[in-house]
């Protein structure tokens, strides 16, 4: 049987030495911990490490944990550590961004340097890398689901390693690092909002997130009742290749209703089953089995019309719809994911000219807040509590809530009725597009007459 290469031993004796001796010889602080790549650069196989700490030390210790033990630290606090020149470049632009436009005091400053340490650091332990940018690196489908994986590997070590609020102030950082990165560089795609769909928090407060103002929702709509008889497209022209120009032009007039009309999150988008929880009539409106603190039935402030004959679209061309507004067939929930959608967002964000103050394109969350905020402006008009929107959004907000809101049905009746005139002004229809008309009577959907009673 062949002698153990790493012992016990040479775990606490001689690497500590060998790797010091290798920083003099490079001219770096030996104290420092060096970063995997450094370590497999000098021959060190850091995977046979770790596995050897593991076993000799226990399970929960990772290598670099084990090498701060002997006496290695990161770099100081005014630095990160990684030395992977890009990603460090990239991070000092993000932190300087930020206090430049948003004016961040110290403190905060503070706090994001070290919630990006922590993640340079998981990073290190859990995928023995400190490139932040290595989750852009896949050329096959195979290898961007890799990627997807490592990232997700980070959110589940931060959620298990700290608090609620902590932990989704530290994805939240990261998130917009990566934002940072793909209004700055060749990238186009942020890593961490293709998974963060799947996780319960909130990374982004609704104070921090910026809502279309009415031009740019007309922009959006505008061009896409527009894209058929347009001859020349480019944002577009992919998406319009992969799923019929036609076809894709209604799926995305009915994301923009869902969720500019009803206040949708992204999660809402893939777990609603029209067939159970869209209900039309006098009273049109979605139900949410499932929101932060309660189900909620929320009023459809927006073309209900149109939402009841998409869903009679869908099962007009599907027979064997499975009542998703956005199925897939192949993915497990029998929905498009969330990724998906904000990529259709912003292809069409990008054909119509749209972007948000900071150049980045919108996203649905974006689109939701352009909800949220009408509804609310709409209630400060009545002089009303704005509990009415926390109940509908599914959020819990009573302590900024005043005590006194407007209670009886018919007051409230009142309120969404002139909501929902608000509303309109952003999406107006005169008739449906041509693959739904082409299967439906639109005389029987466009003279839909909405009247929003108490839920």
């Amino acid at each position: 049987m062949p002698a153990e290469k790493y012992t016990k031993a040479y775990l606490r004796e001689q690497l500590p030495v060998e790797i010091r001796e290798h920083r003099r010889e490079d001219r770096l602080d030996p104290t420092k911990l060096p970063s995997y790549d450094y370590l497999n650069e000098k021959g060190f196989n850091t995977r046979g490490l770790n596995n050897a700490v593991q076993r000799h030390f226990g399970e929960e210790l990772t290598l670099h944990e084990f090498l701060r033990e002997q006496g290695f630290g990161y770099q100081g606090e005014g630095e990160w550590p990684t030395t992977h020149e890009r990603t460090i470049n990239l991070l000092n632009g993000y932190r300087d961004s930020r206090t430049k436009r948003n004016k961040d005091a110290l403190a905060t400053t503070s706090t994001l340097e070290s919630a990006l340490r922590s993640i340079i650091r998981t990073t290190q332990d859990i995928h023995n890398n400190d490139n932040l940018l290595v989750y852009y690196e896949y050329e096959t489908p195979k290898e961007e689901v890799r990627r997807n994986e490592q990232v997700e590997a980070i959110i589940d070590k931060i959620q298990e390693g700290w608090s609620g609020g902590a932990a989704a102030n530290y994805v939240r950082y990261f998130k917009e690092f990566h934002n940072y990165v793909v209004t700055h560089t060749e990238f186009d795609e942020n890593p961490v909002e293709k998974v963060l769909w799947q996780y319960d928090f909130d990374t982004t407060p609704d104070s921090e997130v910026q809502p279309l103002d009415e031009n740019q929702i007309k922009a959006l709509w505008t061009t896409l009742k527009q894209l058929p008889e347009r001859r020349d497209f480019e944002a577009v022209d992919g998406l319009a290749q992969r799923h019929g120009l036609a076809h894709w032009q209604v799926l995305m007039m009915a994301l923009l209703v869902f969720v500019v009309g009803v206040g949708s999150r992204a999660k809402d988008c893939t777990r609603t089953n029209c067939r159970k929880e869209w209900n039309f009539g006098s009273e049109p409106y979605v139900y949410f089995p499932v929101r932060k603190n309660q189900p909620s039935q929320v009023p459809i402030l927006a073309l209900p019309e149109f939402l009841e004959a998409y869903c009679d679209y869908m099962e007009a061309i599907h027979d064997d719809w499975n009542g998703k507004p956005f199925p897939s067939h192949q993915s497990d929930s029998g929905s498009r994911v969330p990724a998906t959608l904000n990529r259709w967002l912003k292809a069409l964000s990008e054909e119509a000219g749209v972007r948000l103050d900071d150049g980045s394109f919108p996203t649905l969350q974006n689109l939701r807040q352009t909800w949220h905020t009408r509804y609310m402006q709409v209630l400060r008009k009545s002089n009303v509590h704005l509990k009415l929107v926390a109940d509908e959004a599914g959020t819990k907000t009573e302590q900024t809530i005043d005590k006194r809101y407007w209670s009886d049905p018919e007051e409230r009746k009142s309120i969404r009725d002139l909501a929902a005139n608000h509303f309109d002004e952003f999406l107006q229809l005169d008739e449906l597009p041509k693959p739904m008309s082409e299967v439906l009577d639109q005389g029987q959907y466009l003279n839909y007459q909405k009247s929003l009673d108490e839920f």
